[in-house]
């Protein structure tokens, strides 16, 4: 919508970025209050990043609007002033001043509506899921990016050891999302009972854009739960750990429940009993 007060915010910050001078640094963004929540989900350098990543992206089409203004906004053309850029951006794509800064003008409004519906990011995911079984963990990384990101290998370590030989090998591109997708499986690990969490598993994944996480945890002795927490150094950390029990204190014992081995019967479904 282009009433939308948010959009609006953020193509007023995107008209003043541009009028910036020299190059695109991080204390020009600092001061473009929906730029830094929306795009840098809080931090000004994700902020940066994330523009310059998009820079990346669409740099591909010379002629493209969101290119013109990334590049009018002194990322990828040096110029002390607007004016400047545009004499250096009508220079290098052969066109006059004023075809260059309606280009820019053009990508500023389309930056501001998809900044604000979130389509531009092409953000990073990861899956963290995790298994309990008896005393024994299963964990299960999935990431998920964009083909034309740039990727660095994650850092893996459980019980603060790291897990050496992870290869994150990336599939085919997804037909339907366009995202290439690699998994690792992490097992023989144990639920520690004396330590200060029984299970924990910290992933160290550094992206240009900062990577979503999801966690998913299927645990089989009721008196445990799974939580993730997610920092600003690219760090994320999902622990399994003693929980609450509605009886008084939780019974720490180290025998541990598993998943039945058999399938129960529920009244009224239909069982293949050669499965």
């Amino acid at each position: 919508m282009k009433d939308d007060p948010l959009r609006q915010q953020l193509l007023r910050e995107l008209r003043e970025l541009r009028r910036g001078e020299g190059a695109l640094v991080p204390e020009q963004i600092a001061v473009c209050e929906a730029l830094v929540r929306v795009v840098g989900m809080g931090s000004v350098e994700q902020a940066h990043a994330t523009l310059f990543e998009m820079f990346k992206r669409y740099s591909v089409d010379p002629n493209g609007d969101v290119r013109a203004y990334l590049e009018t906004s002194g990322i990828g053309l040096e110029g002390h002033s607007l004016n400047h850029r545009l004499d250096a951006y009508a220079a290098a794509h052969h066109v006059d001043r004023r075809t260059g800064l309606r280009r820019s003008d053009r990508g500023a409004q389309k930056l501001a509506t998809l900044f604000r519906d979130e389509e531009l990011f092409f953000r990073p995911w990861g899956h963290l899921t995790m298994y309990q079984f008896g005393r024994s963990v299963l964990t299960t990384i999935a990431l998920q990016i964009d083909p034309q990101s740039e990727y660095q290998t994650p850092v893996v370590w459980v019980n603060d050891e790291v897990v050496d030989g992870l290869e994150f090998r990336f599939e085919a591109p997804n037909q339907t999302t366009g995202y290439v997708r690699a998994v690792e499986h992490i097992d023989n690990f144990k639920l520690i009972p004396e330590a200060q969490w029984l299970f924990k598993v910290d992933v160290e994944w550094r992206m240009a854009v900062w990577p979503q996480w999801v966690l998913a945890a299927q645990l089989a002795d009721p008196r445990l739960v799974a939580k993730i927490q997610t920092q600003r150094n690219f760090m994320t950390e999902a622990t399994i750990t003693w929980g609450a029990w509605p009886a008084g204190e939780i019974p720490k014992t180290e025998n541990f429940a598993g998943f039945p081995t058999h399938v129960p019967v529920v009244r009224g479904v239909e069982h293949d009993e050669s499965v």
